[in-house]
C-alpha cells in the first residue's frame, strides 16, 4: 500500500506503518489539551490554579514542538528548537512557583520571574545562533546533530559548536534545576502540612501528600527525559515503540499534575484566613478579659492544661470532626499559641495528632464494646470524629500498627 507523503511518518523503517509511533507523539499533547480545556472551562480566579493553567500552555507549546521535531519536520523545528529549549528549562521553575501559591505566597510576586531567568537566556542564545548561521550550517546541525540522518563531522564551523555547547548546558541546567525544584517542593510541602496540622483536628483534603508523591514521580519522570536526551531524540525515530517509555512516563506525570491541581481547594490562603481569623477573635477576648498577651507561669500552665484535659476527657470535644484550635482556645479563654504550645510541651504532639488520640482510644471502646450489635468499622469512625473510614483507618494504622478490624478481633 502507498502513503501520501504527508503520512510518510507513520512508517518504520521497513515502510510498514506505525500507528503507534504517531500515538505515542500525540499522547503527552493530548493530556495537557484535555486538562487545560478543563482549567479554562472551570474559571476558578484562585491564583494557584491560574498559575497551573500558565504552566499547561508552557507544556503544551513544548510537546508541540516535540510532536515537529519526532515526524521530522525540519522546516518548522529548526523556529521551534529554541522555544523548545525556553519552554523545557521552564516547566520545572514553573511547577515549584505553583507550589510556593499552594503553601507559602497568597498571591502572584512579579519579582520572582527570576527563576525564568536561565530559560530565557538560553533560549535567546540558541536564537541568536539560528540567526547568524547560514542556511549549510544550519542542515549541518540538523541533520547530523539533532537527528543523525548523516555520519557526524571531526569538526565543525563555530556557531554549529556554540549549539552544541548549548545543548550541553541545557543538560546541566535541567539537572540542577530538578534537583532544586524537588527539594525545596518537598520541604515547603512539609512546612505547610506542619502548619495544617497545628490548626486543624481534620486535615483531609487539607494536606498536601499527593503532591509530595507527585514530585518524587517526577523525579523518574526527569530520569527517563535526561535519557532521552542523551541517546538522542532522533533514537526514538529509528526504534519508534520505545517512545512509548518517556511518552507514557510523561503523559502519566502530566495527569498526576492536573488532576492534583483541579481537585486541590486548599492552600495558604485559607490556611491563612483562618489564622487572621483567630487573630481577630484573640485580640477581642484579651481586650474583653483585659489580659493583653500576658505571659503564663508554672502555675497558670498546670491550670490551663487541667482545662484543657477536662475538656477532652469530660466534655468530649474531640468527637467534634470539625474541631480546630482557635475553638479550642476559645473554650479555654486563652491564644491559640498557648494551647499549641502547651500541647506540644506535655505531649510532644501537634494538635491534629492529640486530638486524634483522644479519638482513637474512643474508638478502642467502640471497637471491644460488648453492649448490644457490634458497631460496623464504618459507624466507629464516624462516631469517634473521625470524617471518613480511610482516614480512620490511616491514622489507626500508624497509632496502633494494626488495622481496626484486626484490633478488634484480637480484643473482643
Amino acid at each position: 500500500m502507498l502513503f501520501p507523503e504527508k503520512f510518510l511518518f507513520l512508517l518504520n523503517i521497513d515502510g510498514e506503518p506505525t500507528m503507534g509511533y504517531f500515538i505515542f507523539t500525540l499522547l503527552p499533547l493530548f493530556v495537557v489539551l484535555f486538562w487545560l480545556i478543563l482549567f479554562l472551562l472551570d474559571g476558578q480566579k484562585e491564583s494557584a490554579k491560574r498559575f497551573l493553567t500558565l504552566f499547561l500552555c508552557v507544556v503544551l507549546v513544548n510537546y508541540i514542538a516535540h510532536w515537529f521535531y519526532f515526524n521530522h519536520n525540519y522546516r518548522v523545528y529548526r523556529v521551534l528548537d529554541s522555544i523548545w529549549v525556553f519552554t523545557s528549562l521552564s516547566v520545572y521553575p514553573l511547577y515549584y512557583y505553583y507550589l510556593r501559591l499552594l503553601t507559602t505566597d497568597t498571591r502572584v510576586n512579579k519579582r520572582c520571574v527570576w527563576i525564568l531567568f536561565p530559560a530565557i537566556l538560553l533560549s535567546l542564545f540558541s536564537a541568536v545562533l539560528y540567526q547568524i548561521m547560514s542556511p549549510e550550517e544550519i542542515d549541518l546541525f540538523i541533520q547530523e546533530i539533532l537527528y543523525h540522518n548523516r555520519e557526524m563531522h571531526s569538526t565543525y564551523p563555530l556557531p554549529v559548536k556554540l549549539q552544541l555547547v548549548r545543548i550541553h548546558l541545557f543538560r546541566y541546567i535541567f539537572v540542577v534545576q530538578v534537583v532544586v525544584v524537588v527539594f525545596y517542593g518537598i520541604r515547603m510541602i512539609n512546612r505547610f502540612n506542619d502548619k495544617v496540622r497545628t490548626y486543624y483536628s481534620n486535615v483531609q483534603n487539607k494536606e498536601l501528600k499527593n503532591l509530595r508523591l507527585l514530585l518524587l514521580f517526577l523525579v523518574f519522570t526527569s530520569v527517563v527525559s535526561l535519557i532521552s536526551n542523551l541517546i538522542g531524540k532522533d533514537f526514538f525515530t529509528v526504534h519508534p515503540y520505545l517512545l512509548a517509555v518517556p511518552s507514557i512516563t510523561h503523559s502519566l506525570a502530566l495527569f498526576g499534575i492536573s488532576y492534583a491541581g483541579y481537585h486541590q481547594l486548599f492552600s495558604i490562603r485559607e490556611l491563612t484566613r483562618e489564622v487572621n481569623e483567630g487573630c481577630e477573635s484573640e485580640i477581642k477576648r484579651e481586650d474583653e478579659m483585659g489580659n493583653v498577651s500576658k505571659g503564663l507561669n508554672g502555675k497558670e500552665y498546670d491550670q490551663l492544661y487541667s482545662s484543657l484535659e477536662l475538656l477532652m476527657q469530660q466534655e468530649k470535644i474531640y468527637l467534634n470532626p470539625e474541631l480546630r484550635l482557635n475553638e479550642l482556645a476559645s473554650m479555654l479563654g486563652t491564644n491559640r499559641s498557648y494551647v499549641s504550645r502547651l500541647i506540644h510541651n506535655r505531649r510532644n504532639l501537634n494538635f491534629c495528632d492529640y486530638v486524634n488520640d483522644y479519638r482513637i482510644e474512643h474508638a478502642k471502646n467502640l471497637l471491644t464494646s460488648s453492649d448490644g450489635d457490634i458497631l460496623p468499622i464504618e459507624e466507629v469512625a464516624l462516631k469517634s470524629g473521625f470524617t471518613s473510614n480511610s482516614t480512620f483507618y490511616r491514622v489507626f494504622s500508624v497509632k496502633e500498627g494494626i488495622s481496626p478490624s484486626r484490633y478488634r478481633k484480637l480484643h473482643m
